[in-house]
């Protein structure tokens, strides 16, 4: 076979693959006796792109709206406003003392406490750890069931749990910021409980203000918690057809909209918590079809709010034009074992993007090109939790070795 018509064998497989049809994959696989690489070493997306390119020039017109948009977009991506953050390329063990799996870990947002880790385990033991001091304050014995996940408020001292039994509440850490933590007047207690989801909490995490939270369950069900009287009470609730996987709130100009996954369905729903209401639902297959092949398991929205990247079950990370179903990059090389939790995010202008890995690694790959740059090692089981600094480079991970891992662009936190 001549070296242009394997390129273009390779191509079509990468195509395929990336569209989720699996049955003519594997035939083709079978007749070309080729194999889909998904090691990151091609370009994603470079059938489309190469047809685009072929289109412009069969038919050289002025530029329409969405060539427009597309545009901007690669712009954007590729020459990232204020140009290339550092990559994380190392890691540090912290003095966390968990005893059991660490199943969540959270940066706090709140102005002053930004460097604040909260990492959770199995046991229901949570520890608030400056990541740069290392003075931390710790939650033992106050909570009951184990808890699966939890975020800060960026207006209070407010942190939301979600527990195993569908619990979930509202604990004040009494931190007013980094200075006090670890003293013995810091006394974090329970300030609200709420009536239990039928199933386990898989999320719950704050609007970008800290003004109101939201919660999912694989009982179909979201709520939306906002104040009422110094309290906080249920604003809304919204039923699905299949359980809630995850939920993230937008930013930026789509701040008031919360993002939602269910199990085994190709959409992205929406709901604006402005009106209230269920809004527009996209569609993550490329030719807008309903067929299921693969799902996604994670959302996370950029910071300026225009992208939204998702984590799904079948070794792949897609990148999200926000509000619409514009594939704007796909990543491969990170691997989503059976009953892993696929955990991604950006950096803070997009520079590059980084998930978790089956294989006990952190893969981060340069959003610009789509090619992998880094597998990061350190943890010796599975890693179970991601989360990133708000304003630098810098990752925490949690994993079932009981360790809690900070990774950055320096040997240590700068």
């Amino acid at each position: 076979m001549a070296k242009q018509q394997l390129e273009a064998i390779e191509h079509v497989l990468q195509f395929l693959e990336e569209s989720g049809f699996s049955a003519s994959l594997t035939t083709l696989e079978k007749e070309s006796g080729l194999k889909c690489s998904k090691s990151g070493g091609k370009k994603a997306g470079y059938l489309l792109s190469a047809l685009g390119v072929y289109q412009e020039y069969l038919n050289p017109k002025g530029e329409n709206k969405e060539k427009k948009l597309d545009r901007e977009i690669e712009d954007h991506l590729v020459n990232p406003k204020g140009g290339k953050l550092k990559l994380v390329s190392q890691g540090i063990s912290t003095p966390a003392e968990h005893k059991k799996n660490v199943i969540d870990v959270r940066f706090c947002t709140r102005s002053g406490c930004e460097n604040i880790v909260a990492s959770a385990d199995f046991g229901s033991r949570i520890e608030m750890r400056d990541i740069t001091t290392s003075k931390s304050t710790v939650i033992d014995g106050l909570i009951k069931p184990p808890v699966l996940t939890m975020d800060f408020s960026k207006e209070s001292n407010l942190l939301a749990v979600g527990c195993m039994d569908g619990s979930h509440f509202l604990v004040d850490t009494g931190i007013q910021d980094a200075k006090n933590l670890g003293k013995t007047e810091v006394s974090p207690k329970i300030v609200q409980f709420f009536d239990k989801h039928g199933k386990y909490v898989n999320r719950v995490r704050w609007n970008e203000a800290g003004t109101a939270f939201a919660t999912c369950s694989y009982d179909k069900e979201v709520r939306i918690y906002q104040p009422r009287n110094k309290t906080f009470g249920i604003a809304e609730r919204f039923m699905f057809r299949r359980g809630v996987a995850c939920i993230e709130w937008g930013n930026g100009s789509n701040s008031h909209i919360l993002y939602v996954s269910l199990q085994e369905d190709n959409y992205i729903h929406s709901i604006d918590t402005k009106a209230m209401k269920k809004g527009d639902r996209y569609n993550m297959n490329s030719f807008e079809d309903d067929h299921v092949s693969f799902s996604a398991l994670d959302l996370r929205c950029s910071y300026d709010g225009k992208y939204l990247l998702v984590g799904t079950d079948k070794d792949r990370v897609i990148m999200f034009a926000s509000n619409s179903n514009k594939q704007v990059r796909n990543f491969y090389g990170a691997d989503a074992g059976k009953y892993f939790n696929p955990r991604a995010v950006f950096d803070q202008n997009q520079s590059h993007c980084y998930a978790l890995s089956y294989d006990n690694t952190i893969v981060g790959w340069d959003v610009g090109s789509q090619r992998t740059l880094s597998k990061l090692k350190g943890h010796s089981k599975m890693i179970r939790t991601l989360d990133i600094h708000q304003d630098k480079p810098v990752l925490v991970t949690g994993s079932y070795d009981k360790t809690v891992r900070i990774w950055s662009p320096q040997s240590a936190c700068q």
